[in-house]
């Protein structure tokens, strides 16, 4: 009888190297993302203008994520909060926020109120309304199911980065639970991007979940991790509403088949509205994803924009 018999070194050499890429990847943008923090902080305050440290400290209970565990682990910390939306999405209201670290155990409380601000830094804080327009209450699930999405969004991110020539990375968020307010309402928060991409460009939304793909700039990296993490979680994911600075994206929402990710996952419908818009490009060759199977209609749909290659970012 023939037995395989595994070549134990080479083997466990390869598992090595892939490991090892994996954590080079994860290093390397680890190190982007603090150079570009470390910048942030010595340049000029881009909301400034808004003197979002007169305003007075509330104290809140963060809840962060563990996707190790899948549970959610709180401290306390202040943060100042303006009381106007400064923008507004189908269901949620965004609120400039700036948020202090955890006091030092030896820092009374006066002395962490009034510490800092000026250096504190920028967050946009999200929450779902009710019908008087208000701070919804009654959805602090969904608050929780946005926090747990976006570390979704980040594990399809870290596979699409083992193989793609531009690295890719979410913005991590968490939830602030505002204590001391009636009803103790929840809001879903992450950093403020500010800047421009290589490209010139600020803050663009790439695509949505409701099939709608910039034909404007037309980057091909945010599309093709779109069409990516369906492939990679065989037809069971596609993370959709690619938007951000560079490739560095934030709030994001995944599709599922069984519609686990709230009110924003249209699941398999918003999955074929990508499609229908999605173009195959030398990225899509390059990463291993076919060609989308289209109808006559869907086709028809296609051609109305002209195929000019020369449009697409190149390398992007």
């Amino acid at each position: 009888n023939n037995h395989y018999i595994p070549n134990t070194s080479k083997e466990a050499g390869i598992m090595t190297v892939l490991s090892y890429d994996r954590e080079t990847v994860r290093k390397s943008l680890r190190q982007k993302i603090r150079r570009a923090a470390a910048t942030a902080i010595h340049q000029e305050d881009v909301w400034a203008k808004y003197k979002i440290e007169d305003i007075p400290a509330e104290r809140v209970v963060r809840h962060t994520y563990n996707p190790e565990t899948r549970q959610f682990l709180k401290n306390e910390t202040i943060v100042k909060i303006e009381k106007e939306p400064f923008t507004n999405g189908a269901m949620r209201h965004c609120f400039r926020l700036k948020k202090l670290a955890t006091p030092p155990q030896s820092a009374t409380n006066h002395r962490f109120y009034s510490y800092g601000w000026s250096r504190a830094l920028n967050y946009v804080a999200k929450c779902y309304l009710n019908e008087q327009g208000e701070p919804d209450t009654n959805e602090r699930d969904s608050v929780l199911t946005d926090i747990i999405l976006q570390y979704e969004a980040a594990h399809w991110a870290d596979k699409y980065n083992v193989n793609a020539p531009k690295k890719i990375d979410f913005i991590r968020a968490y939830a602030l639970e505002f204590v001391d307010r009636p009803g103790s309402p929840m809001f879903a928060v992450e950093r403020f991007i500010a800047g421009k991409d290589c490209y010139g460009y600020g803050f663009l939304k790439h695509n949505t979940n409701s099939g709608f793909v910039d034909q404007e700039v037309r980057r091909q990296t945010p599309q093709v991790f779109s069409a990516h993490s369906f492939y990679a979680s065989q037809g069971n994911r596609l993370v959709a509403d690619i938007q951000g600075v560079g490739d560095l994206y934030t709030d994001p929402q995944v599709l599922s088949v069984d519609y686990r990710f709230g009110d924003g996952d249209l699941g398999p419908r918003g999955m074929a509205l990508f499609f229908m818009n999605f173009r195959h490009c030398d990225l899509s060759d390059k990463m291993g994803i076919p060609i989308f199977p289209l109808s006559r209609n869907e086709r028809k749909h296609q051609a109305k924009y002209e195929d000019d290659e020369s449009t697409l970012s190149e390398g992007s």
